[in-house]
C-alpha cells in the first residue's frame, strides 16, 4: 500500500476504479434491462455472494454483539443507497450516457461532505473542501459538451430536439436524487460501520436495497423484465461481472474504506470514479479523449492527493 495513503483512503480510491469497470458494463447491459429489473438482478448475484461468503470467512450472520439498532440502520442505509438509488443512477446513467452521467456524479462527494458535517458533526477541513472543488470542476470540465452552434430560428428548429432535451433534463434529475441517497444512505450508516464486521455490514445493506427491489419486481410493469433479466442469454456477459465487481466487491472496499477513513475524506476519493469512467468510456465505448478531458484527469487527480495529505 502506497505510504502516502491510509487504509481507508487506499480502499476509497480502489472502490472508485472497481466501480467505474461495473458503470461501463452496466451502461452496455442497460441498452437490453430496465433499471428496477438491471437493479434487482445486480442485487440478487451480489446477495448470493454475500451469503456464501460469510460462512466461509468465519463470519456470523447474527453477531451476538449487534442489536436490532444496528440492523434498523444497515437495512435503511440499503434500502436508500441501493434499492432506490441505485435504481435512480440506473436510469440516469441510460439516458446521460456514461460521460454525462460522470458529470452529476461529481456531486456526490460534496453531498457526503455535507451529510457528514451535517449529521455526524465532521469538521470541513480545508484540504477536504479544495479536493472537493478540484474534482467537480476536473469532472465538470472535462464531461461538458462543447460550445453549441446558434440556435437556429423557432420555425427551423427540430421537434426531436425537445423530447432530447427534456430526456437530458430528466437525466440530470435522476442523478442528482441518486447521488443524494447515496449519500444519506452511507453517511446514517457511519456509526454503526465503526462496530460492526464489513462483510456484514454490507451484506445487511444488500439485503435492505434488495428487499424493497423484490417488491418493486412484482408490479405488472417490471415483471417481465425481471423475468427475462434472469433467463440466460448474452446479455449476461455484462450484467453478471457488472454485479459481481460493483455490487459485491466494490461493496465491500466501499464499506471498508468508509469505516477506516472520515465520511467526507472516502466520499471525495470514492468520487475519482467518474474520472476513471471518462477514461475506461474512452478505451471501452470509443468515446474520444480531449484536451479537455486530460486537463481534468490530472485535476482529479490533484484533488485527490490534496484531501490526503
Amino acid at each position: 500500500m502506497p505510504g502516502f495513503l491510509t487504509t481507508g483512503e487506499f480502499y476509497s480510491l480502489a472502490c472508485a476504479l472497481i466501480w467505474a469497470g461495473a458503470v461501463i458494463m452496466f451502461r452496455k447491459g442497460g441498452e437490453q434491462v430496465p433499471p428496477v429489473a438491471l437493479n434487482f438482478f445486480k442485487d440478487a448475484v451480489a446477495l448470493a455472494l454475500f451469503l456464501v461468503t460469510l460462512p466461509l470467512i468465519g463470519r456470523s450472520f447474527a453477531p451476538a454483539e449487534c442489536g436490532w439498532r444496528e440492523w434498523v440502520t444497515l437495512l435503511v442505509s440499503g434500502v436508500l443507497g441501493i434499492g432506490i438509488a441505485d435504481t435512480l443512477f440506473f436510469a440516469s446513467l441510460n439516458r446521460l450516457g456514461a460521460v454525462g452521467s460522470a458529470v452529476v456524479d461529481s456531486l456526490y462527494s460534496p453531498f457526503v461532505v455535507l451529510c457528514a458535517c451535517l449529521y455526524l458533526g465532521e469538521p470541513l477541513r480545508l484540504p477536504v473542501v479544495l479536493g472537493a472543488g478540484l474534482m467537480v470542476g476536473a469532472i465538470i470540465i472535462g464531461t461538458a459538451h462543447t460550445a453549441a452552434p446558434p440556435a437556429a430560428p423557432p420555425a427551423a428548429a427540430s421537434p426531436a430536439a425537445h423530447p432530447a432535451r427534456r430526456e437530458a433534463v430528466l437525466g440530470v434529475i435522476l442523478g442528482l436524487a441518486a447521488m443524494a441517497l447515496m449519500a444519506i444512505g452511507i453517511v446514517i450508516a457511519k456509526p454503526v460501520l465503526h462496530r460492526v464486521d464489513p462483510w456484514w455490514a454490507a451484506t445487511v445493506r444488500v439485503i435492505g436495497g434488495t428487499a424493497l427491489l423484490g417488491v418493486q419486481a412484482l408490479f405488472p410493469r417490471n415483471r417481465g423484465a425481471v423475468i427475462a433479466c434472469f433467463r440466460p442469454s448474452r446479455v449476461w456477459r455484462l450484467t453478471i461481472p457488472a454485479a459481481v465487481l460493483g455490487a459485491y466487491i466494490a461493496m465491500v472496499i466501499w464499506v471498508m474504506g468508509f469505516k477506516h477513513t472520515a465520511a467526507g475524506i472516502a466520499g471525495v476519493l470514492n468520487q475519482t470514479s467518474s474520472i476513471f469512467v471518462l477514461i475506461l468510456a474512452a478505451l471501452f465505448l470509443r468515446e474520444r479523449v480531449t484536451p479537455r478531458k486530460m486537463v481534468a484527469i490530472v485535476m482529479a487527480f490533484a484533488g485527490a492527493v490534496v484531501v490526503v495529505l
